[in-house]
């Protein structure tokens, strides 16, 4: 029987075989960049009015809701929460744009509340 190859011989045969030539890209001309202008206007122009991907799914994600309820919570983490939000109020924001912040701020993926109105979309 013959010498049975290892995986790392036959990747490292193949490793040898590859050439590393570098291509250089050439320079567009004019017509190649008015062609470029001339499909991204094209597709500017097919996009009016279709819903992008981002609002497709920020509107699929703002249907599934659900109740975030905090009963019980004792008045003086009500009160701190309240003082906390003050600086916040001045603002304009209100307790949930503030816990929404208070998230995003910990890393939550959130989107401006903005954009959150799901009348909007």
């Amino acid at each position: 029987m013959g010498k049975q190859l290892k995986s790392a011989d036959i990747l490292g045969e193949i490793a040898e075989e590859e050439t590393t030539d570098v291509v250089v890209a050439a320079s567009p001309t004019e017509s190649d960049a008015a062609e470029i202008d001339m499909l991204k206007e094209q597709a500017e122009a097919s996009a009016i009015g279709k819903p992008s991907p981002y609002q497709a799914d920020l509107r699929a994600k703002l249907r599934d809701k659900t109740h975030l309820n905090f009963a019980a919570v004792p008045s003086f983490v009500v009160r701190a929460f309240d003082e906390l939000r003050s600086n916040a109020k001045a603002g304009g924001m209100n307790r949930r744009e503030y816990l929404y912040h208070l998230l995003r701020k910990e890393g939550a993926d959130i989107p401006p509340y903005k954009e959150m109105d799901g009348r909007k979309l």
